[in-house]
């Protein structure tokens, strides 16, 4: 009879673990689905000015130099591709009311420098030389383009980034129920 008892028991066990996997299964697919409704969780705007100079200075074959200065905002935003969140990265413990995620590392999302965030600021030219020319004003603001985006690091836009979502995803989790909450960014 005691057997029999451990047996049925063992089986309730093993009917309310079951159960309980599937609620936690269905919970990983509601959260993943959610998270992955918002493509890229935008979570910081930084508006940066940067002042481009150029110049090209007289040499054996040119006589008189060339200068210009421009002046530009760009906005940057960084944040979160979740779409590039990977199935294994959601784990949830219903019974413990425990969430942990692993997310993608942050990233520039968006970089847009309008051409009415541009002025020519000074622009000084030899008489014996010509003005530059549209294409050379293009070349020197894309290289005050690539610029900023080689500053990004230094900005700690990527970190903010980060760390906004962090706040914004543990808000989101614990008005969903859940108590712990662990939130960790790949490495790669």
């Amino acid at each position: 009879m005691k057997t029999r008892s451990f047996y049925v028991l063992l089986l309730l066990a093993f009917v309310i673990t079951s159960c309980t996997r599937e609620e936690e299964k269905q919970m990983e697919i509601q959260v993943e689905n959610a998270l992955k409704s918002i493509p890229a969780l935008s979570t910081v705007e930084y508006v940066v000015s940067k002042i481009v100079k150029a110049s090209d200075d007289a040499t054996w074959y040119k006589f008189g130099d060339r200068k210009i200065i421009f002046s530009c905002k760009a906005s940057l935003k960084a944040g979160i591709d979740l779409s590039k969140l990977v199935k294994d990265s959601i784990q949830i413990d219903v019974r413990q009311k425990s969430v942990s995620l692993v997310l993608p590392k942050a990233q520039l999302l968006s970089f847009n420098m309008k051409p009415s965030d541009i002025s020519l600021d000074y622009e000084k030219t030899a008489i014996t030389r010509f003005s530059f020319s549209h294409a050379e004003r293009d070349m020197i603001m894309t290289q005050g383009e690539k610029d900023i985006k080689n500053s990004i690091a230094e900005f700690g836009i990527l970190t903010d980034a980060e760390d906004n979502t962090k706040m914004f995803l543990e808000t989101f989790l614990k008005q969903a129920g859940y108590t712990s909450i662990n939130i960790r960014f790949s490495t790669f």
